[in-house]
């Protein structure tokens, strides 16, 4: 029986070893406590809003469908040419490798009508303390100047103030608002989270009584 405790407490602290602030996501997304709306509302002031994203395991693509569920947007997924490997420790790896020395992955996604959009939503997961190298490589590619960009974040327990100050560094002629970061183990509470933070920012106005319907 002492030899079984002392198993599973290794195994315990081998667990919480492996969700390190430098390592990549892997947990999967809680269920949200909050109905969707029916419909999304208008943007405040006849904004065109583009949600642009790169999610590995899913968790900042269930956060950019919360933002796409709240205000109306188009919504569409960064790909890379390579896929990103699932293998815990390769993809580790190369994720150090790239960060270090600002490599950007080619992509296939390419948005020709960016220059319609006033409003660009850059969601990604934090990736060794930043943002992940596909985003690099969308902002180094597609102008947005004079637009209003939004990061969104999805991590482990690192902070998000570093790929804030990089996303304002790639975006040096945008408007870069407020984000928001949802971590690890606070899903159940994250589309409450998307609608404050969607108001605070200015970008919709949902009236108290539908708030309280929802």
């Amino acid at each position: 029986m002492e030899k079984k405790i002392l198993l599973l407490l290794a195994w315990l602290m081998l667990a919480v070893a492996g969700c390190s602030a430098n390592d990549p996501q892997t947990d999967l997304p809680d269920t949200p406590s909050v109905e969707k709306p029916e419909e999304p509302a208008e943007p405040s002031g006849n904004r065109k809003i583009l949600i642009v994203y790169f999610s590995h395991t899913g968790n900042t693509r269930t956060i950019a469908g919360y933002i796409h569920d709240t205000v109306k947007s188009d919504l569409v997924e960064i790909e890379t040419v390579d896929t990103y490997t699932d293998d815990y420790d390769t993809l580790l790896a190369q994720i150090r490798e790239e960060v270090a020395t600002e490599y950007c992955p080619p992509l296939t996604t390419r948005i020709e009508d960016i220059a319609l959009y006033d409003v660009i939503f850059i969601g990604y997961p934090i990736w060794v303390e930043t943002v992940a190298p596909p985003i690099r490589s969308f902002l180094t590619t597609h102008d947005l100047a004079g637009k209003t960009v939004v990061p969104f974040c999805t991590s482990g327990t690192s902070s998000a103030e570093a790929s804030y100050r990089l996303i304002r560094s790639l975006c040096p002629q945008s408007t870069v608002l407020e984000g928001i970061q949802i971590r690890r183990g606070t899903y159940d509470t994250a589309y409450e989270r998307v609608i404050a933070w969607l108001q605070k920012i200015g970008i919709v106005e949902l009236n108290q009584e539908k708030n309280d319907e929802r």
